[in-house]
């Protein structure tokens, strides 16, 4: 069989020229840090996302209109439920495989915007989003944001009390906002809340519009990354400035990455068959009329949640137009975060007048200003998500849910601040202790 290979692939070459390229991918450097895994953990969770996701729309009805339900869930046979949830309880109850792919895809989609989190919290405190790497950065930060539309728009599909909560805060943070707002809304939502046309279009965006721009804008990422070549932690052994350190593609990097796989697809899978999320016997169809306070969203929107839940009731006119607390806490305040993130990159360049190119990560104490803004940036975020719980907190500890609200808004607004303060002062003095300064000029000699 060996010799049928090789003519066959000599005669691909022939025609394709194959061996050089193919040569070229196999020695591929690749990193040997278990932190730059979580690349290829988002990689495989979204190709997960997409086979399960391609079952589950054979049986999905993008639909609110009412439909009585007659298969062999007890708990539902014979009611008139919302079209879309209608068709969750059959596919789970009467599809075989049905609830099995469901949890597997709902699986994968925490596990592929937490690989994105977490790779982001890797790039920003090593300074991985260094020159030449800013373009990179800038298109994960719109990755990130494409996963949480991506998770926001898939769980509400199911159009049950969690998905109709989210959709009704969703439309009143289109209605919120200045002039336009009612033409927003009505973009979106083809009418009043909820009307029937928000899920066929939810549906389109969470099956075909963002899984394209993901695809996308992965692929480009994926193509700066092999052209750039990856940074590296500090080693005694190599200058991390001249050369490349790491293991090749052929076999090192495949046995890694196919371990993973397997790795990953078997938790996914013990996953899906032990943890009871995705049931529709726990939640209810939304109606228009069941309104709670106790519905959380996903983990991944606590933040945003938690910010509407805790700013206060607000409103005032500022040039000639009204300006009301959803909009602030759920418009300006995600854009205020989002631009943060695009602009520190050029903040800590010009704090510090840094040039050249930068290939070697670093610790993040070792720079004092980077050091304050991850403390003070992402626990801020971690408070506001905290805040989503508020009315969870209040009912653990008998504590009066208004008092939670105020002591939430105190302490965003001191601790973020001071953890920042502390923390700079005392990245600055292990420096001094140290003997060191941070470094303004990175070794920009070409890479082997």
């Amino acid at each position: 069989m060996t010799p049928l290979f090789a003519l066959l692939f000599d005669s691909l070459d022939e025609r394709l020229r194959l061996r050089a390229p193919g040569r070229k991918v196999v020695n591929k450097v690749f990193p040997e840090h278990w932190a730059f895994l979580l690349g290829e953990v988002a990689l495989f969770s979204f190709v997960v996302l997409v086979l399960t996701g391609v079952f589950l729309t054979m049986f999905y009805t993008p639909s609110v209109d009412p439909v009585t339900y007659t298969g062999e869930n007890p708990l539902y046979r014979g009611q008139v439920l919302p079209g879309a949830f209608e068709s969750i309880v059959r596919l789970s109850s009467d599809v075989d495989g049905g609830l099995l792919f469901r949890r597997i895809h709902r699986g994968a989609s925490h596990l592929f915007v937490a690989s994105i989190v977490l790779h982001m919290l890797r790039v920003i405190l090593t300074g991985a989003f260094r020159r030449p790497r800013e373009i990179n950065y800038h298109l994960g930060i719109v990755l990130l944001l494409l996963s949480f539309a991506s998770g926001f728009t898939g769980q509400s599909l199911p159009y049950d009390l969690l998905a109709g909560t989210g959709i009704r805060i969703a439309y009143t943070e289109l209605l919120s906002t200045p002039f336009i707002g009612d033409r927003l809304a009505f973009w979106v939502f083809g009418g009043d809340f909820p009307g029937t046309d928000v899920i066929p279009r939810f549906f389109t965006f969470h099956v075909l519009a963002l899984p394209g721009l993901i695809v996308a804008v992965m692929t480009l990422h994926l193509v700066i990354v092999a052209r750039q070549t990856h940074t590296q932690f500090p080693s005694a052994r190599v200058d991390g400035h001249r050369q490349v350190l790491g293991k090749p593609l052929w076999p090192s990097q495949f046995h890694v990455s196919t371990t993973l796989v397997l790795w990953l697809g078997g938790v996914l899978t013990l996953a899906a068959v032990l943890v009871p999320w995705s049931d529709e016997a726990l939640v209810a169809p939304y109606l228009v009329g069941d309104i709670t306070n106790q519905a959380q969203p996903e983990w991944f929107m606590f933040w945003l949640e938690g910010a509407l839940r805790i700013f206060p009731p607000v409103e005032f006119s500022l040039l000639g137009m009204t300006v009301s607390g959803p909009f602030v806490a759920g418009a300006l305040f995600p854009a205020l975060i989002i631009a943060l993130l695009v602009a520190y990159p050029t903040i800590e360049k010009r704090f510090y007048g840094l040039r050249g190119d930068w290939h070697v990560l670093q610790n993040p104490l070792e720079i004092p200003l980077r050091a304050a803004f991850a403390s003070g940036f992402f626990g801020f975020l971690l408070l506001m998500a905290a805040a989503a719980t508020n009315d969870i907190l209040s009912r653990l500890t008998s504590v009066p849910i208004e008092a939670i609200t105020w002591f939430f808004r105190i302490a965003s607004l001191v601790l973020p601040p001071a953890v920042a303060v502390l923390l700079y002062r005392y990245s600055s003095a292990r420096l001094r202790r140290a003997g060191l300064r941070v470094a303004r000029v990175e070794n920009t000699a070409d890479r082997a």
